[in-house]
């Protein structure tokens, strides 16, 4: 399986998963910028299952969106992978001065991020606290 989509709710994740071998897909409005006021979730006759990940309570987790009032990316450019779904920092890779994190892109260069694309591939679990 594959990511194809994604929810966050705080330091959880939800990852819409696809068939490997699938080539296209997408939801409403994917071709359209700010992705995170226009478009949709992926539709449902792409989704072959999920899998949540709750990261660490003082990990910092980002999407493209967070720290921007309008962001330059579409769910067009994540599928095409120019920029991750979701970064996260685990709380044991940053030192106290590093702590404070403003945004997506204070995070995205950082290279002790974990970087999740559309397209990486993903085993189906309900639930996994994420430590790794």
């Amino acid at each position: 399986m594959k990511i194809i989509d994604f929810k966050k709710k705080g330091n959880m994740v939800k990852f819409y998963l696809g068939q490997d071998d699938l080539e296209k897909w997408h939801g409403d409005d994917w071709n359209d910028t700010p992705y995170e006021h226009n478009a949709g979730t992926v539709y449902e006759e792409f989704v072959s299952g999920e899998r949540v990940m709750v990261f660490g309570f003082d990990d910092v987790v980002f999407e493209p969106a967070d720290g921007e009032l309008n962001s330059p990316y579409c769910k067009d450019d994540m599928i095409a992978r120019k920029v991750p779904c979701i970064c996260v920092l685990r709380t044991e890779d940053f030192s106290e001065n590093e702590y404070m994190y403003y945004g997506f892109k204070s995070i995205v260069g950082n290279d002790k991020v974990i970087r999740f694309y559309f397209g990486d591939k993903m085993d189906i679990e309900s639930q996994e606290k994420h430590h790794a």
